[in-house]
């Protein structure tokens, strides 16, 4: 199997980081607002190189992470040898029907092709009255990553490219789980300040899997594109702007349990 986050997996989190401090505090909220004791089963799918897996591991939590991508997973083992990891593709995992209390889903909705059937095998593993919880991180929309990533999403449709929104995309995902759920909650589950450049943003989108999926000459010319725009904008590619983050947490209670 291979996955297009397979290349980019050794530099994945140089701009992908979140705090330690925030990583404890979503695990923390996942445990609280599902009343799910803390030996629970949990999947995460998606599990990449571990920037939300890492808190239930060191937190010696019954965690399974799953991923398509090897090289991923190799990158979460290097830091983490005793995780329990899984190479399976999302749609079609390897796991009993109701093997697992919580299902996690971070950062993997946003512009995913397959996600009826993500969601479909997430319901199936459930065990009932479990919970599949989706999290994605949000900022300011003064921030600089924000206004560049407006730009760039001007930029591409002007060059005809197919782009997902990645707030779009998860709205349609969202309300398919919401429909057969028996309960909903969301929360912001963690909140913190980052720095951020331009010439960061530019660096992190070249490496990113799906704006690599785009053809070459596209690439080249939004982001030649982009960093004259911001060149022009902020006054320099490496000006240091502090942009706030939250973490948000969508929770749905699968079914009724018997107990």
């Amino acid at each position: 199997m291979t996955s297009a986050f397979d290349s980019v997996a050794a530099s994945f989190d140089r701009y992908r980081t979140v705090p330690d401090q925030a990583l404890v505090a979503i695990r923390k909220t996942i445990w609280d607002f599902t009343g799910m004791p803390e030996s629970s089963r949990v999947l995460d799918m998606g599990a990449g190189t571990g920037r939300f897996g890492h808190a239930f591991v060191a937190a010696g939590d019954l965690y399974v992470g799953v991923d398509i991508s090897l090289p991923m997973l190799r990158e979460f083992q290097a830091r983490n040898a005793n995780a329990c990891l899984v190479q399976a593709d999302g749609g079609q995992l390897p796991f009993h029907d109701a093997s697992f209390r919580v299902v996690l889903l971070m950062h993997v909705l946003s512009g995913a092709e397959n996600w009826r059937n993500l969601l479909c095998e997430a319901v199936r593993v459930i065990e009932p009255g479990g919970f599949v919880i989706v999290g994605n991180t949000t900022g300011s929309m003064a921030g600089v990553d924000a206004r560049m990533k407006r730009q760039l999403n001007h930029i591409l449709g002007r060059l005809g490219a197919s782009w997902a929104d990645g707030k779009k995309s998860r709205e349609e995902p969202l309300e398919w789980l919401h429909i057969g759920a028996s309960r909903r909650m969301q929360m912001m589950a963690a909140s913190w300040t980052a720095q951020r450049t331009p010439r960061e943003f530019l660096d992190r989108h070249r490496k990113g899997a799906r704006f690599s999926a785009l053809p070459v000459d596209v690439q080249e010319d939004a982001l030649n594109d982009l960093g004259r725009w911001a060149e022009k904008t902020f006054g320099s590619l490496d000006k240091v702007f502090s942009d706030e983050f939250n973490f948000v947490l969508h929770i749905f209670k699968i079914g009724t349990s018997n107990g």
